[in-house]
């Protein structure tokens, strides 16, 4: 499921870059069912990077500090939920700048 799920984080994307919105409800719409059956899918995009963060595994570009960002998301960080227990199935893979 996890290859999937980075299939359809690749399409959407590509979308978004090319600016072809008209195909982004209906990923909307996988993501969602994607939820529904427990999978918890984060594109931590734009947030600050730390050293701490356990779920992504960073390539930095530049000199590492507080302000850096998370500027592109390869691959997002995927959890499954089941039972009430949170596994992680896939960290993320980002550029930090």
């Amino acid at each position: 499921m996890t290859e999937i799920i980075n299939q359809v984080f690749a399409l959407d994307s590509k979308l978004k870059k090319d600016n072809y919105d008209s195909g982004t409800r209906y990923l909307d719409r996988i993501y969602h069912e994607f939820e529904a059956l427990g999978f918890q899918i984060v594109i931590p995009l734009g947030q600050t990077y730390r050293n701490e963060m356990t779920d992504v595994e960073a390539n930095v570009v530049g000199d590492l500090n507080r302000k850096s960002k998370i500027t592109k998301v390869l691959k997002p960080v995927i959890y499954h939920i089941e039972n009430n227990e949170t596994k992680l199935l896939q960290k993320g893979i980002v550029i930090v700048e």
